[in-house]
């Protein structure tokens, strides 16, 4: 185990972080307090507390990237680089131009890697080969949305300007085609965030061995297994069983449990 190769300072957020969000968590706790409780709790290496205080605010509804940044880091720290890249990337969707975010994901798939390495040999993570996730993991959807806004007007008042006649220049063709260009590049950009490409939302298998089955029985034949870390998407659900699909293809039915989801609407692990 390399905990070193994660950078160790912690990003104690603004008090108002927390803030953002209602006031009050379960029993009647203060989110801020909270939130001050686990910053507190990191500073002084207690990293089951922080991770304690840092989940009461997320299963109290908190969506912020500080508060999904320093539980990532408080799993690092801990060892358990599984939950610590399930939260980065949690991170990375709230707050997508996060670079330090970025780069402790890194070092927590870089961690895992060597970890497993030690113990089993040579040992690689599945992550996403999308594409478009390669493309638009660092734009925002506020970002993308005002692009498409604007391109939409630059593309009709340019239709605009050339049916009644006022211009034939080439200046005029080729604002049309960026425009054009921009705006299908924004609408496909929307649509990755929003997930209309994807089969089910994006996971992490968080165990070290995630088994995987044919059907949401324990008893079902299994079919292979995930690794802690490994991408995927959960494509399917029954009880307390979900369907994982990860990157190499492979599928099956797996407890709960042992799956994390990455986007925050889809509900926290």
């Amino acid at each position: 185990m390399r905990p070193w190769y994660v950078a160790l300072a912690i990003l104690i957020a603004p008090v108002g972080a927390a803030a953002q969000q209602p006031g009050q968590a379960s029993g009647g706790s203060s989110l801020t307090g909270i939130f001050e409780a686990a910053n507190l709790a990191a500073s002084r290496g207690d990293h089951s507390g922080a991770i304690s205080n840092y989940r009461k605010l997320t299963e109290a509804g908190v969506r912020d990237p500080d508060v999904c940044f320093n539980l990532a880091t408080s799993f690092a720290q801990s060892g358990d680089y599984a939950r610590a890249i399930l939260n980065y990337e949690r991170a990375l969707t709230l707050r997508p131009s996060d670079s330090k975010a970025s780069e402790n994901l890194r070092a927590a798939e870089k961690a895992l890697e060597e970890q497993r390495a030690e113990a089993e040999g040579e040992a690689m993570l599945q992550r996403s080969s999308s594409i478009s996730d390669a493309v638009y993991g660092g734009i925002s959807e506020d970002a993308l949305a005002i692009a498409l806004l604007l391109a939409n007007l630059l593309f009709f008042v340019g239709l605009g300007w050339a049916s009644i006649g006022r211009g034939r220049n080439g200046w005029l063709y080729a604002l049309l085609v960026s425009a054009g260009v921009a705006l299908v590049f924004c609408a496909l950009g929307l649509s990755t965030k929003a997930g209309l490409l994807r089969d089910g939302p994006r996971a992490v298998a968080l165990d070290d061995r995630v088994i995987l089955r044919e059907g949401p029985d324990p008893r079902a034949q299994i079919r292979g297994e995930a690794r802690g870390g490994d991408r995927g998407e959960m494509v399917d659900h029954d009880r307390d069983f979900v369907k994982l699909r990860v990157v190499s293809g492979l599928e099956g039915w797996t407890p709960r449990s042992g799956v994390g989801l990455i986007d925050p609407d889809d509900g926290v692990h």
